[in-house]
């Protein structure tokens, strides 16, 4: 089965910068763990698609960056909706997910798989 791996760029294979400045885009210094894990998912099969939310004025530098540093991936989506400080992501879709936070070290991403049942309160 493939994997579609939908990954952020700042934080999670290079250091965050923030949208404020992109003069620093260029010089993110990269996380090679990283940028190893994905290469190597991306010559496994997996699809490879980062959504940052970086804007369309950043396309170029980030485009640059990935070849600079050599990341193999198939999709670049811009323009993820930026989290405010006690805000969170939620993600709603008709197929099976797995959400990880990254931490650091990218892995096999899962530890452990539970079947979860949903009872609407009363």
């Amino acid at each position: 089965m493939r994997k579609i791996f939908i990954i952020d760029i700042d934080g999670c294979i290079c250091e965050h910068v923030d949208n404020e400045h992109p003069e620093l885009m260029l010089s993110a210094k990269p996380y090679p763990d990283s940028i190893r894990k994905i290469n190597e998912w991306y010559d496994e099969g997996q699809f490879i698609c980062f959504f940052t939310a970086r804007t369309e004025e950043h396309r170029e530098a980030t485009l640059t960056w990935l070849q600079k540093h050599g990341v193999k991936y198939h999709r670049l989506i811009l323009g993820k909706p930026r989290r405010r400080e006690g805000d969170e992501y939620h993600y709603i879709d008709d197929t099976p997910i797995r959400a990880t936070r990254y931490k650091g070290v990218f892995g096999d991403m899962v530890k452990k798989t539970k079947d979860v049942m949903v009872f609407e309160d009363e």
